[in-house]
């Protein structure tokens, strides 16, 4: 795949359903919940050098927008980075507004047919964290990217702070369909003890992170019908694959 659309993508398509009922799952009342994953860290700004053109033939434009999730936390002290291996090719500077942030990366490299693994990363001043994607392009002079259709890869994804990433989907089931309706102001999370490590809708893929792969998370389902929430007796593992994941009412 091409260095944009596995930066685009970052995760793979399978699915390993869970078995097994989840028919116990317990109730509180609660009003609606904020639950927010922690991403501070902290984690030294990169000391990163940027390519000199004239070791290089070519260049490659991305036009880089910032994931809207990490805007928030963006600040001017912000650094976008392409490597190759330990050759860092372009480095960038954040431009844009407190709606959306921009980085321009101008690639330097050599045309021909190789393809090169390239690592994107991106230090949040914000959060104090690197954030950094894999993909595979091959090299070619004036070739643009994010520049006619947006390219904002899910940086997320590549959270140092979290190495492990679970890609879970929780499908609510009522066992009596006439009493149990579903909303969009539902939401579900996962939490490792009390700390959250996932927030998503129902029915949707969304990201449980994670320290190690030997952790297990405990799923929460909020009902805006029933004003409280639902929470799994059924822990889900946390290893890093993708799973779905049935909570019954």
């Amino acid at each position: 795949m091409t260095f944009a659309a596995v930066l685009t993508l970052a995760w793979g398509c399978s699915s390993d359903d869970e078995e097994g009922d989840d028919r116990a799952a317990t109730f509180k009342n609660s009003t609606i919940p904020v639950w927010v994953v922690d991403m501070n860290s902290n984690q030294e700004p990169p000391q990163w050098t940027a390519p000199k053109p004239s070791d290089y033939e070519n260049n490659l434009i991305v036009l880089l927008r910032l994931q809207d999730e990490l805007v928030p936390y963006s600040t001017a002290d912000d650094l976008a980075a392409v490597f190759v291996g330990d050759e860092c090719r372009a480095l960038s500077q954040r431009s844009g507004d407190s709606n959306a942030v921009y980085f321009v990366l101008n690639i330097r490299g050599n045309s021909g047919r190789a393809t090169e693994r390239f690592r994107l990363s991106y230090y949040s001043a914000g959060l104090h964290q690197l954030f950094s994607l894999v993909g595979e392009e091959t090299f070619m002079d004036e070739m643009r990217i994010g520049i006619d259709d947006e390219f904002s890869p899910p940086l997320l994804y590549g959270s140092t702070k979290y190495p492990v990433k679970t890609q879970i989907t929780v499908n609510p089931e009522s066992l009596n369909s006439t009493d149990f309706e579903t909303s969009e102001l539902d939401r579900v999370a996962v939490f490792v003890g009390d700390e959250c490590r996932g927030v998503g809708t129902p029915s949707t893929p969304f990201v449980v992170f994670g320290y190690n792969k030997e952790e297990v998370g405990k799923v929460l389902y909020y009902s805006h019908q029933k004003e409280g929430i639902y929470t799994s007796r059924q822990d889900v593992a946390l290893k890093g694959e993708t799973i779905t994941h049935r909570i019954e009412f």
